[in-house]
């Protein structure tokens, strides 16, 4: 019989090599390390660091084909303008004669609508410098409207700032695993190996989600929940596990705010409609309570959908409530709200209001006024694909703006609709500051120098500043012009408690890494208070008497299925569309829809499909699979609106509605 022996990972590189550069892969936030080899300023070999503390040697797909766009032939590497959309894009002499022209162009902007009209939308692959650069200059310029995806978390990072730290690499000691709307298989697999390795050494896992997913399928315990409801199921085994007396009864008196009438509301709750809001049954709420409770130390990790929903804080009042806080491999993890407090605009006074311009109305991500006024901005400078992601909102007014900049590093739909492209370095060929899911801030060396005439977030920024007159707020620049991101981060690193005591050359020399807390004293919470706030209590999430879905209202309208878009396990975001090596492993075209839907509608595998929203359309080919409940459809690609009318191609609205409710799927 034939012996197999185990693979061994070969150590170093056979190929020919003029250097190595050990720093930390940015497709995501898990901040795994790697080393990349290079020749002739390109790399012809990466392997993943076997002593790096985070992911000792592994790398996922998208960390192992970054490389593949560096070079390609299609990348934006020199800034160009055009003054209508209907005309070509010109090459711009230098950098530095496209910030000149960007400067005046935004002046006369300003001067004829006033400085609330320029709207600043930060992809994450532009780097968390071109995010804080563009606070730093909406401050100096006027303008509120500033968005980067990474608000979406705020509340969770909030919330999450006031408990003890660990180490993601603590979910090892975990005896269970509680994953909900999480597919960290997809979109943090290294991370994900922790939850397979501690599942190997006996712990439990349960996954709950509306999609069956990757991660899903690894699970002890596997639970289908409605879309939109996973805040509410947290609220139901809360209850569940109140009513049954397995709280942790010392650590509720000693941690939380008015503990008597926060138990009082859950007592008040109602089980009325648990499987209507939840398509979990009673059944399953009680086996999921005791498979929990019976265990210890429990990690919950919820994904960044749940933080848009009512009630979020009802995982961190879960699991301070049984005790598995501040022990290792227990806890609560929100997904990607390790970013700690930044101040890179605070030293700047508020402009005065002297461009206020009443017409506008805030950009809703922003929450800063409760008006529904149509959105009446100007001017947008953009990096990424921010018109086709994040900023579905503001696309459809983008064809009437009189200025649109695209800070991008490949051509893509927002790129199509600008005035003038800047050419943004990889974040292969800029160093910088990168912080992962647990709160670790690490130090990433960068590996190549930039393309030709790209340059960083904070490079652009600052030039464009010191054009407007406002050099001494951005003195990171050096003399060959180029941005100094370590002095930047340095200074910025400072500026509060959370992270004053990181020693940032401690980071890049030896490599550490620094997990960020609050280190500020508080007297009246003892020596060593249980959690970081005034009086070392935190306030629980109160339970409403009588919950509803989020999406109580979805067999109603003209939209009658759920919409859900997530990333993909070969794209960290809009660089893996130019990535050959993974193009055909997944399909960003695919629309997934339940077969009993599909055949309500006579659509088949392949078929051209249209989902309608009442703000815009996607269309696909659809992916027949039971992966998705019956009354949703999934895509990869993002579609604004939650409710959605799916159509096949060429049948009208109206007959698939009346389809869809004649023949409920």
């Amino acid at each position: 019989m034939v012996q197999y022996e185990p693979l061994k990972r070969v150590s170093g590189t056979r190929q020919d090599f003029d250097r190595q550069v050990a720093t930390v892969c940015q497709e995501c936030t898990v901040g795994c390390g790697l080393t990349a080899y290079v020749k002739d300023e390109g790399i012809v070999d990466l392997q993943g660091r076997e002593d790096h503390p985070i992911s000792k040697g592994r790398l996922c797909p998208k960390g192992s084909a970054f490389v593949q766009g560096l070079a390609h032939s299609q990348r934006i590497t020199i800034p160009a303008y055009r003054n209508t959309l209907t005309r070509g894009f010109e090459s711009a002499t230098s950098w530095e004669q496209a910030l000149d022209q960007l400067a005046e162009r935004l002046r006369r902007l300003k001067d004829k609508h006033g400085a609330e009209s320029l709207i600043i939308g930060c992809d994450p692959e532009a780097g968390l410098d071109f995010y804080l650069g563009a606070r730093r200059f909406a401050r100096l310029w006027g303008t509120p409207h500033v968005y980067h995806p990474w608000e979406e978390t705020e509340q969770a990072t909030r919330l999450a700032q006031e408990l003890p730290v660990s180490p993601s690499s603590e979910w090892i000691e975990s005896r269970c695993l509680l994953l909900v709307d999480a597919d960290l298989a997809v979109t943090h697999p290294v991370a994900f190996g922790r939850v397979l390795k501690a599942q190997g050494n006996g712990a439990k896992l349960i996954v709950a989600d509306s999609r069956y997913t990757a991660s899903m399928s690894k699970a002890d315990l596997a639970v289908p929940i409605r879309p939109g409801s996973g805040n509410l199921l947290g609220l139901y085994l809360l209850k569940q596990l109140l009513d049954e007396g397995l709280e942790h009864k010392d650590a509720i008196e000693a941690g939380f705010e008015q503990a008597d009438n926060w138990q009082a509301s859950f007592d008040r709750m109602v089980w009325d409609g648990v499987e209507n809001h939840t398509h979990v049954t009673r059944e399953d709420v009680l086996n999921i309570s005791r498979f929990i409770s019976s265990k210890h130390p429990v990690t919950v990790i919820t994904g960044k959908r749940l933080a848009h929903s009512p009630d979020f804080g009802i995982w961190r009042t879960l699991a301070a409530a049984m005790g598995w806080i501040g022990h290792p491999g227990g806890g609560w993890y929100p997904m990607d709200a390790g970013l700690p407090r930044v101040h890179p605009d605070t030293d700047i006074e508020e402009p005065p209001p002297e461009n206020f311009s009443p017409r506008l109305a805030p950009f809703p991500y922003q929450n800063r006024s409760g008006s529904n006024e149509e959105l009446l901005f100007q001017g947008l400078i953009g990096s990424g694909n921010c018109l086709d992601d994040f900023f579905l909102p503001v696309r459809r007014q983008s064809p009437k703006m009189e200025l649109i900049v695209h800070f991008g590093a490949f051509p893509n739909e927002t790129c199509q609709q600008a005035h003038m492209v800047f050419s943004a370095a990889a974040w292969a060929e800029r160093d910088g500051l990168c912080w992962s899911i647990d709160r670790a801030l690490q130090w990433a060396p960068r590996i190549l120098p930039p393309a030709d005439a790209s340059h960083s977030g904070l490079g652009f920024w600052a030039g464009l500043a010191q054009r407007l007159g406002w050099d001494e707020f951005f003195p990171w620049i050096r003399k060959d012009g180029r941005a100094d991101r370590f002095e930047f981060y340095r200074w910025l690193l400072k500026r509060d408690p959370q992270t004053a005591s990181c020693d940032l050359s401690q980071l890049r020399d030896n490599q550490d890494l620094f997990f960020w807390t609050d280190k500020t004293e508080f007297p009246e919470a003892g020596e060593t208070p249980q959690f970081y706030t005034q009086n070392g209590r935190i306030k629980p999430v109160d339970a409403p008497e009588l919950p509803t879905a989020e999406d109580s209202d979805i067999d109603d309208g003209e939209y009658p299925l759920y919409f859900q878009s997530t990333r993909i396990v070969t794209r960290g975001g809009d660089a893996g569309n130019w990535w050959p090596w993974t193009a055909e492993l997944e399909d960003v075209d695919a629309i997934q829809i339940h077969p009993d839907t599909a055949g309500v509608l006579g659509i088949e595998n392949g078929d051209a499909v249209v989902v309608n929203s009442p703000k815009g359309c996607l269309e696909g080919r659809a992916w027949i699979s039971r992966m998705v409940d019956r009354r949703m459809v999934w895509s990869p690609r993002r579609l604004e609106g939650d409710h959605v009318l799916l159509l096949k191609k060429g049948q009208s609205a109206d007959e698939a509605l009346n389809l869809l409710k004649e023949n409920t799927p």
